[in-house]
């Protein structure tokens, strides 16, 4: 198994307009738009995204099971996803936990600003670690499934302890500050783990996902998709 890498130095910006239109921040309440102004200036000064990833090797697979240096990974839909592919990047992404100190005497309203504004860094975050991967490793598109995404069969949110406990050998709080909870959710919650690997298509877990009211859905449930890799593989 590689060395993980860590990324916790690169540039980032947020986009004042973009974000400002996203929460429906009126134009007529000037006191409104200096409160949130105020929260976006402290949080673009004291953020820092930051993201981990580590270069496996894909032992072998079954029908069901993925072998990850050594660790099983039990998801249909990975093997499927896969193919023939004898690597794997596994990674963390988070908004950093810098603003955190900002949480304390926020309003519901304000609060709902910061989440939106962490929902964005965690974006960039992945954003720099997907050229990264790319780049390093002369990798032209990449895929990816996170435990928990999508329906409850595609990669059970179990499996994260796994990606912590194992694969990042119970270094991820201390590289980047992401924490696992008992519930197995991340604590910052603006966070991401799972893995990455090369691919000719664009996928997603999102795709196989019925959920309708996810606020955070990359790409429509697509039906066809959702048949070929839960049923003909489970056959």
């Amino acid at each position: 198994m590689n060395d993980i890498v860590v990324l916790n130095n690169f540039p980032f910006q947020l986009d004042a307009e973009k974000l400002s239109a996203r929460v429906h921040l009126p134009e007529d309440d000037a006191e409104l738009r200096q409160s949130w102004q105020k929260l976006f200036d402290k949080v673009q000064t004291l953020a820092r995204p930051k993201a981990l990833y580590r270069e496996c090797a894909v032992d072998y697979a079954d029908d069901d099971t993925v072998v990850v240096e050594g660790i099983p990974l039990k998801s249909r839909v990975m093997v499927k996803q896969l193919g023939d592919r004898r690597r794997v990047f596994a990674y963390c992404a988070t908004c950093g936990t810098e603003t955190l100190t900002l949480d304390a005497g926020l309003d519901p309203l304000e609060r709902f600003w910061i989440e939106d504004m962490r929902l964005d860094l965690l974006r960039q975050a992945l954003g720099f670690l997907h050229r990264e991967i790319t780049r390093r490793n002369r990798i032209l598109k990449l895929a990816g499934m996170a435990p928990g995404s999508g329906d409850a069969d595609v990669w059970p949110l179990s499996e994260q302890t796994k990606l912590f406990g194992q694969i990042f050998e119970n270094r991820v709080t201390e590289l980047i500050g992401v924490e696992l909870t008992g519930s197995l959710l991340m604590q910052p919650a603006k966070s991401s783990s799972g893995v990455l690997f090369a691919s000719e298509h664009d996928f997603a877990t999102c795709q196989l996902c019925h959920r309708d009211n996810c606020p955070n859905r990359r790409a429509p449930f697509d039906a066809e998709l959702w048949r070929k890799n839960q049923l003909e593989n489970a056959n």
